[in-house]
């Protein structure tokens, strides 16, 4: 019985998402857009689309001005004050 809890507790351990690298992501540098009215950091792809992150602050990263990122998102539909582009929810946030 303890091989079988044991087992099962170190498959979800190493089945876990892991933050640290995305597969399948985009290339994107965080920028400061606070000198817009109720913007902070966005995304901006290297297509030139800005994105609105909700939950930049979710991963195991400190984002700062300039920092060239690897990004996997999602749509959410939200509006949002800044308004320079779709508010999306960070799947996966990694530097680069």
């Amino acid at each position: 019985m303890k091989v079988l809890i044991l087992s099962t507790f170190l498959l979800l351990i190493f089945s876990a998402c892991d933050r640290t690298s995305c597969e399948n992501a985009q290339a994107a540098t965080i920028e400061d857009y606070t000198g817009l009215d109720g913007c902070g950091l966005v995304l901006k792809l290297q297509s030139g689309e800005v994105l609105e992150p909700t939950n930049l602050n979710d991963f195991n990263i400190t984002p700062t001005d300039g920092m060239k990122v690897w990004v996997k998102y999602h749509g959410v539909g939200m509006m949002s004050i800044c308004m320079v582009g779709p508010t999306v929810e960070i799947d996966c946030l990694a530097k680069r």
